[in-house]
């Protein structure tokens, strides 16, 4: 049999994604079934022969039952811990990191006492947040009461629990600060300690070295830490279409592997010492990183290259591919719940599969050069090798993120090839900056590797000014859509030889998905929607009509998730621009929306000034209003916005085609409201209003992280009412058509 490892890795990874997808109960059912085929295979002589799907169905059978397993074994009895306090002792085995205004702290539990359980299930792993950073090292102990809960999600589907499983993160928990705890120093030090040392290390060199921002690219290219990057950078790589580079994978190992390789041969250095000594490399490049699944992934399959070269075999890309896989599956059996993970093999794959024909199609078509034919040639490598990529991932970045880029392939021609020249710049300045005694031959290459990261940073932000770089697939038929064309395409490659069926079914797909974006939007001309985005604790509502946009607040820790949203629906000027609270941080949010969409009516609390770059920000404004207690705005025939200021604070009424919908930012009381509650429908809210049994909306939208909206549902008289909360879960839309029809659509964070 051709290629058996590839066989058994691809079909392992897609059985495991569809019991993650449909559950436990489905994974048993389907184990019996798969091993009931394999049985049967063994008896048709002409299967047994061929040995395909006798494997296929062994391969599927195991990899059901692993799942469903693990489930029972490890999943189920989490639930008991959910909702409950407990006091803990764990200990820190991954670097802390701040995110929000909140702290991270992943913990191996080694105690757990829960009051009424004599021997409650200990969780493993869990993710502990805290308002206030704690002095503890890694591999430090911790002791302090928690509350455990659940991720957001269920146990089938792909939702943030299942993620968190993916990364063997079992349960969450917040500390009770105020209640006491305490940090012991580190006792043990294994061998990844040393590695989350040099890590830390190396972020902390490259923060000296550096300004922010040029800091933040070169430990996200380096070590995959993005916690130094600004939200409009992160935004402007999404855009981009290069935001894999800033995520350590495929292109960083190869860069390690080849680079370690070439280096010791230049040393003459024997060739199987050679490979042990780049073996060890991958092995540390590995766990400085942290062992992502995307470095997991590729340094397999480097470990696995080296091997081969050492044993004088050929390597084989789809069967090393296909082992790794394999591994990596089989010791995780969540492991299919990693977007990142599954964007990693479908990449690795297209560029095994795709990248050469496209490479030959070019080479066919520029025969007759005769001058400059290395340069295009290598023009053509970088190029074919983007477009595989795109179009092997699209169809998961569509799913995952339902947004994309459309000019991806050029962004990556133009920013891959400084990308790997950074990389080694970056790892020795960081290198050399650790040790004080050479800390002065870190400089040089710090500067050339800040100069490089400008140029990556302008590169990004220049191409996400383009209009429509990031296209929204927000649609209903997208989904449809992809389907049928992914089907469309394996008929044409497996019934049919003919180059020619292949780009009518491109061509056709192309058209298809124009023609099914136009008609959509004509359809929908009439619909008002109001999206109210997924922003953590705060609230940012968009409304579109009629091609004009209103945002309503972006009260949020920043402007990111609004930006991103205005940029994937191909948004370019605000009509309206209001404030929901007095916080600092609002205005600015707003203000850096303003700097980058043209707003044409600004609203404003009379009275209130600003100084600096929030000043010179408003000067780009078409028009800023102002008002002292109440203001109305007409936005179109179909939307209307009121906003009312008093001694309780503030609140929006939001009137679409006579639908009313009440936004509150703050704990309003609404005994004390000067509105007939009665006429409200929607309330879209961060926090439970004071006398919330004032009001008995038709909707309630939560726009809240998910904790809080477990505490706010226990606070909330819910009754009849129909309860919704964006809570780490996507945007919520609220699409109002004719005669006071309503619908709920879920988008994403896109």
């Amino acid at each position: 049999m051709f290629r058996p490892f590839a066989l058994i890795g691809f079909i392992y990874l897609a059985v495991q994604a569809v019991s993650i997808y449909f559950g436990s109960g489905f994974a048993f059912l389907a184990s019996g079934c798969f091993f009931l085929l394999f049985f049967l295979s063994l008896f048709v002589n002409k299967l047994r022969t061929a040995k395909v799907v006798p494997i296929a169905c062994l391969v599927a059978a195991v990899a059901l039952s692993v799942y469903a397993g693990y489930h029972v074994w490890k999943i189920e009895p989490l639930t008991e811990l959910a909702e409950k306090d407990a006091v803990i002792t764990g200990t820190l085995c991954e670097l802390p990191y701040e995110n929000n205004g909140k702290f991270y702290y992943t913990l191996r539990i080694d105690e757990i006492e829960i009051e009424g359980m004599e021997y409650p299930h200990n969780p493993g792993k869990i993710i502990m947040t805290t308002r206030n950073a704690l002095d503890i090292e890694p591999y430090g102990s911790i002791s302090g009461k928690v509350h455990l809960y659940q991720s957001f999600g269920s146990e089938d589907g792909f939702s943030v629990r299942q993620y968190d499983y993916s990364k063997r993160i079992h349960m969450r928990a917040y500390l009770y600060e105020y209640e006491g705890y305490s940090v012991s120093p580190t006792a043990e030090k294994p061998p990844y300690y040393y590695a989350l040392s040099i890590r830390k290390t190396m972020m902390n060199s490259l923060d000296r070295l550096l300004p922010k921002e040029e800091a933040g690219i070169m430990k996200a290219v380096l070590l995959g830490d993005k916690t130094g990057l600004t939200d409009e950078i992160k935004s402007d790589f999404h855009a981009a279409g290069t935001y894999h580079l800033l995520v350590v994978s495929g292109l960083h190992m190869t860069i390690v592997f080849q680079g370690l390789l070439k280096l010791l041969k230049f040393c003459r250095i024997p060739h199987k010492l050679s490979c042990i000594i780049t073996a060890f490399g991958v092995l540390s490049f590995m766990a400085i990183t942290g062992f992502s699944p995307s470095v997991l992934r590729s340094g397999i399959m480097s470990l696995l290259f080296l091997a081969a070269m050492m044993f004088h075999r050929n390597p084989d890309s789809l069967n090393s591919l296909g082992i790794a896989v394999f591994l990596l599956c089989i010791i995780n059996p969540y492991a299919a719940a990693d977007f990142g993970f599954l964007l990693s093999v479908t990449s690795t794959l297209s560029l095994i599969l795709l990248s050469k024909p496209i490479y030959r199609f070019f080479l066919d078509r520029t025969k007759r050069v005769k001058h400059g034919k290395v340069l295009l040639h290598s023009i053509f490598s970088s190029v074919s090798s983007s477009l595989a990529v795109t179009a092997g991932t699209l169809p998961l970045v569509i799913i995952a993120f339902v947004t994309f880029s459309v000019i991806s392939f050029i962004s990556n021609l133009l920013m891959i090839f400084p990308t790997t020249i950074m990389l080694p710049i970056t790892a020795l300045a960081a290198l050399f900056e650790s040790i004080p005694s050479l800390s002065i031959f870190a400089k040089p290459f710090a500067l050339v590797g800040g100069l490089i990261a400008k140029y990556l940073i302008f590169v990004a932000h220049w191409i996400a000014k383009i209009p429509f770089a990031l296209i929204s697939a927000d649609y209903e038929f997208i989904m449809l859509w992809l389907a049928m064309t992914m089907l469309l395409f394996a008929f044409a490659i497996f019934l049919s030889k003919r180059k020619m069926l292949v780009r009518t079914v491109l061509t056709l797909s192309s058209i298809l998905l124009i023609a099914g974006i136009f008609s959509y939007q004509l359809s929908n001309r009439s619909t008002v929607r109001v999206s109210v985005l997924d922003v953590n604790d705060g609230i940012s509502v968009v409304v579109t009509a009629n091609r004009q946009t209103a945002i309503i607040g972006c009260n949020a820790y920043s402007d990111y998730t609004t930006y991103q949203y205005l940029k994937g629906h191909g948004i370019h000027n605000i009509d309206y621009l209001q404030p929901l609270s007095d916080e600092i941080i609002e205005y600015q949010n707003l203000a850096k929306l303003n700097e980058n969409f043209q707003t044409k009516n600004f609203i404003l609390p009379n009275g209130q000034y600003f100084t600096g770059d929030l000043e010179k920000s408003l000067e780009e404004a078409e028009k800023i209003s102002y008002y002292e207690k109440s203001a109305k705005t007409i936005l179109n025939d179909d939307v209307a916005i009121e906003l009312h200021s008093d001694a309780n604070g503030n609140y929006t009424v939001l009137i679409v085609k006579e639908i009313r919908i009440l936004i509150l930012s703050s704990e309003y009381d609404l005994a004390h409201i000067d509105l007939d509650l009665n006429d409200i429908d929607i309330l879209i809210t961060d926090t439970v209003p004071q006398s919330a049994e004032y009001l008995q909306s038709f909707i309630t939208v939560l726009s809240m992280e998910e904790q809080s909206m477990a505490d706010s549902v226990k606070r909330l008289d819910v009754g009849n009412v129909q309860l919704y909360a964006t809570a780490g879960r996507g945007n919520l839309h609220i699409d109002v058509e004719g005669d006071r029809t309503i619908v709920l659509r879920r988008g994403s964070g896109g």
